[in-house]
């Protein structure tokens, strides 16, 4: 029997009663402090997909992170708003040693077979063979569970101040470590697989963390499927630094060119 992704060790939950879901941060997804966001975001995301009344694929979600959680156990709350004909609204808590570390809401959709159209094409980048994807080492747990093969952007460990303000915008090709058929849950992880753009734009690791983070999930299931273990192109950028927080949004691109998830999250600092 195969061993156990270490990515589905991270998302799993325990029900206990009806959208009552039980966890534990894995320390192969810690962050400087806490658990890296994009696990976070995905355990919350499986309390819905895990639930029987789920109808649907998820559509978009957004998660507010309050505070770090700890290495104890956590409990996961998920309340059903409403079912239509279309689409279904949650909104869910996750608890820790009874204090709320986060929360968030989520739609599911029924995705049927009708017009579509992408207005868009994939940036003009070098496929991640010829780019070379290697594993993430750096000061955070969480990079070594995930390969990048950067085609721009890539972020400056030296913590020199740079002079004037670095590049926005990251383009480069990510992948779960060890590799993982693409699924939903992995995809809302993929969506918070960038290094906060601060970093980029001032070169020095400084006290920062990400509050909301909304994604658009825009695969269907024959995308999911086709992407298979194959790493996904994300691109990132920011619009504007001011009084204690910046945007940044993100694009994951199929390895055929089609847009899988869109989104933006807002990110706190303080320098």
């Amino acid at each position: 029997m195969p061993d156990t992704h270490p990515f589905d060790l991270a998302t799993a939950l325990t029900a206990t009663d009806t959208g009552v879901w039980t966890g534990a941060p894995a320390p192969d997804y810690a962050n400087m402090v806490g658990s890296f966001g994009g696990a976070t975001t995905a355990t919350v995301l499986n309390a819905v997909l895990s639930d029987a009344r789920c109808q649907g694929d998820p559509v978009s979600m957004t998660i507010n992170l309050l505070s770090a959680m700890g290495t104890g156990g956590f409990e996961v709350v998920s309340k059903l708003c409403r079912t239509g004909k279309y689409t279904q609204h949650w909104s869910l808590e996750l608890l820790q040693d009874a204090k709320i570390c986060a929360t968030a809401t989520v739609v599911c959709g029924h995705r049927g077979d009708v017009f579509g159209y992408q207005p868009v094409t994939m940036p003009d980048v070098p496929a991640a063979e010829a780019v070379g994807m290697q594993d993430g080492r750096g000061p955070l747990k969480w990079l070594e569970r995930y390969r990048f093969g950067f085609v721009k952007g890539l972020p400056d460990w030296t913590g020199k101040p740079k002079e004037g303000f670095g590049e926005t915008r990251t383009e480069v090709w990510i992948g779960d470590n060890p590799p993982r058929p693409l699924d939903y849950l992995s995809l809302a992880a993929l969506a918070d697989c960038f290094f906060l753009r601060l970093l980029h734009v001032r070169g020095t690791m400084q006290p920062m963390g990400s509050v909301s983070i909304t994604t658009h999930f825009l695969a269907n299931q024959a995308d999911i499927k086709a992407q298979g273990t194959a790493p996904v192109l994300g691109v990132a950028d920011a619009m504007r630094f001011q009084g204690n927080f910046h945007d940044q949004q993100m694009q994951l691109w199929s390895s055929d060119g089609k847009v899988l998830a869109t989104g933006t999250q807002l990110v706190w600092y303080r320098q």
